[in-house]
């Protein structure tokens, strides 16, 4: 256990190393939200009140911006893990006694990092704009540690395509499948105004219950229920992604 945590560590940090010195290809998963966060609060934001009864739509879209920004993060360890492959490093770690999926989680880890410096500066921009935030600091913290939770969670679908197929461009086709889940929820409208159809989709979708515990700390307060949700659907999607991605190193061991 020690070897697997320090080698975690020592791979996490050398990811961590990847990133300071190539800081550009971090630069879009920051634009991304903050520009549809923009967008979204000066088209709609005006008229939420009257539409829907959000007084507070700055606070409601900032989950949305939270987890689109942890979503494209977490393409990272995929994308890199295949430049591993390609190199032979991938190879040579796998030849030494280091634990085979610590190899995969340091890298996993390093996104969840910098998801949670991603989410920071994203908060201190929609507070600087008007967002309220109803739960404070603690709800602050227990809001990063949730974004940086779920993008450890999915970077595992990346990065189970990356071992699988060993491709920089399908590995990096498993971020898209963020943007259908994102879009089936209440990204843009409360649940309970969604067509009967679509009301249906959302509540069989796990980013519905991401988004609307993460809202409940930002526009309506401390809300056991709500967080419980929250916390089921990454457990679940952290159940699924680590699942594929144990299969998938097992089959490129072989």
């Amino acid at each position: 256990m020690t070897r697997f945590i320090t080698t975690t560590w020592l791979l996490m940090a050398r990811a961590l190393r990847e990133a300071r010195r190539q800081p550009a290809n971090d630069l879009g998963n920051a634009f991304i939200p903050l520009f549809f966060y923009a967008v979204t609060v000066g088209a709609v934001g005006g008229v939420a009140r009257e539409a829907f009864g959000v007084d507070d739509y700055k606070g409601f879209q900032l989950p949305v911006a939270l987890l689109q920004g942890a979503a494209g993060i977490a393409g990272g360890a995929g994308l890199a893990l295949t430049q591993d492959i390609q190199s032979g490093y991938f190879e040579k770690l796998m030849l030494t006694s280091t634990p085979r999926f610590a190899i995969v989680l340091g890298r996993m880890l390093a996104d969840a990092v910098k998801a949670f410096g991603l989410s920071i500066l994203i908060i201190a921009m929609a507070l600087a704009v008007g967002s309220g935030f109803e739960t404070g600091p603690v709800g602050m913290l227990v809001l990063l540690v949730g974004t940086a939770a779920f993008a450890l969670a999915y970077s595992g679908i990346g990065v189970a395509i990356a071992l699988k197929t060993g491709s920089p461009q399908a590995a990096q086709a498993g971020f898209l499948i963020f943007f259908p889940l994102l879009f089936l929820a209440p990204t843009f409208a409360p649940i309970e105004v969604f067509a009967t159809w679509l009301e249906v989709i959302a509540r069989a979708n796990p980013v519905t219950y991401l988004i609307e515990g993460q809202r409940s700390l930002i526009t309506a307060g401390w809300e056991p229920a709500a967080l419980a949700k929250g916390a089921a659907a990454i457990a679940g999607i952290a159940a699924l992604t680590f699942t594929l991605t144990g299969l998938a190193l097992r089959g490129r061991s072989r």
